[in-house]
This record gives C-alpha cells, structure tokens and sequence, in this order.
C-alpha cells in the first residue's frame, strides 16, 4: 500500500504539463500533479528507482511528456531568459511529503529530441535567497502544501534557443535504512516527481 498520495505541479516556468494552465495553447494534462515516475512501486520495484527526465515512468516506450512522439512534449517556448539571470519559480505542492525539491538544466537545443539525464546533471541550479548562501536543494521538511516562489540562477556561461529545466521533488515521507545503518524517515527509496519547461536563453546584451 502506498504511503505516498502527494502532488505537485511547476507554475513557472510553466511545464509542459502545466502551460495550458496559464493561457498557452498546449495540450491539456488534467493530470499534471501526477509526474510521479509511474508510482512509488514501478519507479523502485519495476526501474530500479529511474524515471523518465520529465516525470513519465522509465520504462513507457513513448512518454507523454518527452520528445519524441509525446503529445505534451510540444517544443513551446514559455519564457525567455538572460543568461546567468536570476529567475523566479513558482512551485504548488498541493500535498507536501517532507524531501526536497531541485531544478537542473539542459541546453538541448532540439525541440524534437529530449536529452537523456546526463545532460541535466552537468547544470544543477542554485537556489538564491538574499544571504550569499547557495544550494541546490531546497528542504520542504518543515513547510506545508502551498504555493512557493523563489529564485534560482542560470548559469552564466550557458545560452540556447531551447533549454529544459528540469524540476525534480523527492519527497521524504518513507521509512528506510540511512547511510549509518539506522532506520529513520525520509531515508532509503522515496517517491519522486518531475516535470520539465522549455525556455530560451539568451546571452547578455544579444
């Protein structure tokens, strides 16, 4: 039996998900607080705990939400950025589950071919909140279900006509083992969402 009914969604920059939402002529996901990897049970016992890079389960031959052949992975340009700006993002967790939540990016490129996870780990986003402090991951521990908004910044050297944030939830709401032996929530397997923008990057002063 799952634990685990949580959802969450990407406002802005809106996903793909999500745009239609906020008045972009994109397909409509009624679902779109459900880019949970298929469950709890298919992302840990099915995959090994991987998920598609933008929510869909891992082993779905063509994700609904990724290029090629998705019906939700339509290219459209939902916001246009400056290089190394720092942006807002506005995130609604309907249902919050402990964990913590980050956002990487990919300069793709190729609206009609997503890229694999690799690409997305070369670029984590740092969170910014007015204190010289940076990190990439921002704790949901002791914040209920609400809308949040706050601020990550591009990297400086990176331009693109279609770049792919990635937003990725891994809630902490599961007993397991820790890295030190002992038994705790929030460690071991937990269930994980996704969802995926596309925006345009454009270098300073261009």
């Amino acid at each position: 039996v799952s634990l685990v009914d949580g959802h969450g969604r990407l406002f802005d920059p809106p996903s793909r998900s999500t745009a239609w939402r906020v008045g972009f002529d994109t397909p409509k996901d009624y679902n779109d607080v459900e880019g949970f990897c298929g469950g709890f049970d298919r992302q840990w016992l099915v995959n090994s705990g991987r998920c598609g890079v933008c929510g869909d389960p891992y082993d779905e031959v063509i994700k609904p939400h990724e290029a090629p052949g998705g019906i939700f992975a339509t290219g459209t340009i939902v916001r246009n950025y400056i290089q190394g700006q720092i942006i807002s993002v506005t995130i609604q967790i309907t249902a919050t589950h402990r964990g913590f939540y980050e956002f990487k990016l990919c300069p793709n490129n190729n609206p009609q071919k997503d890229p694999t996870q690799d690409c997305f780990e070369k670029y984590p986003l740092n969170f910014v909140d007015g204190t010289g402090f940076t990190t990439t991951k921002f704790s949901l521990e002791n914040l209920s279900a609400a809308i949040y908004q706050i601020q990550i910044q591009l990297p400086s050297e990176v331009t693109c006509s279609q770049c792919v944030i990635q937003w990725t939830y891994v809630t902490g709401n599961r007993w397991g083992v820790c890295p030190d032996e002992t038994s705790r929530l929030g460690c071991g397997p937990q269930e994980s969402f996704r969802a995926c923008s596309d925006v345009a990057i454009s270098p300073i002063g261009g």
